[in-house]
């Protein structure tokens, strides 16, 4: 990464030269989609094109506080009838305001909770309702990078703990001495040491600790990542580099990433494609260049102009001052 480096200064290109991968309903599927066979008897016996994921008209609705002890409240509807599909290996922001309903999207994507109603497939798999084999499966191929790694940290474990968690989902499981060659790997990967294993978390930064935490996300080599705020709690200097990490994951890996914010520099820094939610709604998508150069719905151009634009500040100093 080159000195002097900014992440609201840099726009880079696309992180793969494949077509969009995030696809409207009713509009067709990405070009570079899970392949898979075609049933038998079924078309002229090419492979079948299927997205790494679908969401389709999922609604999420939580209980509203209750107006008396008999009377049931009005249902609070986080999310509503959300439909999208996403390619394997494309990078997509999903941005707006707090409280919008982004990290209750995620938390249904990643099975952590489930939808009122709506139908979630994974790789071609239902994973709304699924069991317990299924979930596990599905979760061999998804992990998530939160925002304060620290927190979601055992302070007790050691690194080789923490960062080897997710191996017990790999069927069969790895031997110890895999184990420990994997971890060693996977730290290496994301730019820290092997004798890092036995420390604690307590003994590293929070631009390294958000480097474990990428680290333990990757280690099963998930299809998709959902990155829920992954860089806001970090300095300029260190989220620069962390996003850098993360680009470059997604070029030699593979790694889908589902990045949730609400900083639009960080999405466009990183991301081929982007959604903008409002009140619980998909209420504009596209490339993510398109969509933050010229805006179309009301909560995109709220976002495009609340965003901090240096050269913007400048000229409008400029003219102040005559």
């Amino acid at each position: 990464m080159a000195a002097g480096w900014n992440v609201g200064d840099w726009v880079p290109p696309p992180l793969s030269g494949r077509a969009t991968g995030l696809a409207l309903k009713g509009v067709g599927v990405a070009s570079n989609a899970i392949a898979l066979p075609r049933p038998r008897g079924e078309g002229n016996g090419e492979a079948a094109v299927l997205p790494l994921l679908q969401v389709s008209a999922v609604t999420r609705d939580y209980p509203g506080p209750r107006r008396s002890l008999l009377t049931r409240g009005t249902p609070v509807r986080a999310v509503d009838d959300v439909s999208f599909d996403m390619s394997a290996g494309r990078s997509v922001a999903l941005v707006g305001r707090s409280g919008c309903g982004k990290s209750t999207l995620a938390r249904l994507v990643l099975a952590l909770d489930r939808p009122t109603r709506g139908s979630i497939r994974f790789g071609g798999t239902e994973i709304v309702g699924a069991d317990h084999a299924t979930l596990k499966a599905a979760r061999r191929n998804m992990q998530v990078v939160f925002q304060d790694p620290y927190s979601s940290f055992d302070p007790r474990y050691t690194v080789e703990r923490l960062v080897g968690e997710p191996l017990h989902l790999l069927d069969p499981a790895p031997r110890h001495d895999e184990r420990r060659d994997r971890i060693v790997q996977t730290l290496r990967e994301v730019g820290l040491l092997a004798e890092d294993m036995q420390k604690y978390p307590h003994e590293f930064s929070g631009g390294q600790r958000q480097r474990l935490s990428i680290a333990r996300a990757i280690i099963t080599r998930p299809k998709l990542v959902v990155a829920d705020e992954p860089v806001s709690a970090l300095d300029v200097t260190t989220r620069a580099r962390i996003l850098d990490l993360l680009a470059e994951l997604n070029r030699r890996l593979g790694i889908a990433y589902l990045f949730i914010t609400h900083d639009l520099q960080v999405a466009r820094a990183v991301t081929e494609d982007v959604m903008v939610m409002q009140e619980g709604r998909i209420v504009e998508r596209g490339p993510t260049s398109r969509v933050f150069d010229d805006p179309q719905s009301q909560a995109a151009r709220e976002l495009v102009a609340a965003t901090p634009d240096l050269r913007r500040a400048l000229a409008r100093r400029l003219a102040e001052q005559g």
